[in-house]
């Protein structure tokens, strides 16, 4: 759940629109860098628009650079700015496609380890407008793209690149395993850079997709560990704050959230699974869901534990602007840093979590995931 304030957001569209007529001044043969970048929407589907991000400003690859944009610990407005200050360069194809030339050089721009010089030839310009990611780019229609310079690969991903016989979610764990960052696989993956059949993927779906299957590959891991005591834990960055209910047992995992959007509080209906898995997408709260999953399967991986997780996300006002579903994944691994705090029984862990909480007053009166526990578990496990 993005929590939009639409007055900020009207003026920073306007900063953005200002800020990027000095970077695109005219149609014709445009030079700059890409971050590298790429933006596919879903709008159309299977015919969509996928667009090259570039400036005409060096140094671009701090414009999308969630990671590093944490560890500089910028706030919701410089990055919001920052991720705005890129032009998407554009054309529509089919997502079978990936054969197309122009396809084929945004692909490999998109590989790249370091930001690309391009040469584009632009025939239109467009305002910024809201996009399936949250960008509110300025956007230019391209009839063609060459890349300048000599495309420097990361070693994981050249082999899965050109590795045609691998399927995709075997080439995203491989990648997650080898240290790459899941920006860029969900990039890969969302121009047809990995897998077998290889088919343009838009961005939302990639997101989700490559959350969704690391997180799956963590759960087969998990799940040959032992439970430990009951614990929480609490914590967050950008206007996200997070607390993690952790209950001895197996693993199963629930996500529940609430927001304060212009002093209203709101709270959402959560998404949870069992032991067995989802069968469905969670749709309640998207592709939140599968980042803060991730985030927690990689805490408990490093901690070698098993458990039933319970999280609260609470959207505080200083998330005053969209920045997409990666502020989960980042500000949920953010909170899970450090040692969790343990307690001596379960009872203890709902009212320490409870005494954690900014908005929900009883994780018990929300949580669909801690009844179906209750119910399946003797009481005497719970006090």
């Amino acid at each position: 759940m993005d929590i939009i304030n639409v007055k900020i957001l009207n003026k920073y569209i306007k900063e953005t629109l200002s800020q990027n007529r000095n970077l695109i001044i005219k149609t014709g043969d445009i030079e700059g860098y890409t971050p590298p970048s790429v933006l596919v929407g879903e709008y159309g589907y299977p015919h969509v628009s996928i667009g090259l991000l570039f400036s005409q400003e060096n140094g671009a690859k701090l414009y999308d650079s969630p990671k590093e944009w944490v560890n500089k610990n910028y706030d919701v407005f410089k990055i919001f700015s920052l991720r705005n200050l890129l032009v998407n360069a554009r054309d529509r194809f089919s997502v079978k496609d990936v054969s197309n030339q122009k396809l084929e050089n945004m692909r490999l721009a998109t590989i790249a380890k370091d930001e690309v010089a391009v040469k584009l030839e632009i025939s239109k310009i467009h305002g910024p407008s809201s996009s399936f990611d949250n960008h509110y780019n300025i956007s230019a229609d391209i009839n063609n793209l060459k890349i300048k310079d000599d495309v420097r690969i990361e070693k994981p991903v050249e082999d899965v690149y050109y590795d045609m016989d691998l399927k995709a979610t075997d080439a995203i764990v491989k990648l997650y395993e080898s240290k790459i960052d899941e920006n860029k696989i969900n990039k890969m993956l969302s121009v047809g850079a990995i897998g077998i059949n290889r088919k343009v993927v838009p961005t939302k779906w990639s997101i989700t997709a490559v959350d969704d299957t690391i997180g799956k590959s963590l759960i087969k891991e998990i799940k040959d560990y032992d439970t430990g005591p009951p614990a929480v834990k609490h914590g967050g960055i950008l206007g996200n704050m997070f607390t993690f209910l952790f209950l001895p047992g197996k693993w199963s995992f629930e996500l529940i959230e609430a927001w304060n959007n212009q002093n209203k509080l709101f709270m959402g209906e959560g998404d949870y699974e069992l032991y067995e898995g989802r069968k469905s997408y969670a749709k309640n709260t998207a592709g939140g869901y599968y980042a803060a999953r991730l985030a927690v399967l990689e805490k408990l991986s490093e901690m070698k534990s098993q458990y039933s997780v319970i999280v609260v996300r609470e959207i505080t006002p200083e998330y005053a602007l969209p920045l997409g579903v990666w502020v989960v994944r980042e500000s949920a691994r953010n909170a899970l840093k450090g040692e969790l705090k343990y307690v001596d029984n379960v009872d203890t862990a709902i009212k320490a979590a409870n005494g954690l909480l900014l908005y929900v007053k009883d994780v018990r009166e929300h949580s669909k995931l801690l009844k179906i526990l209750r119910n399946q578990r003797k009481l005497s496990e719970f006090i």
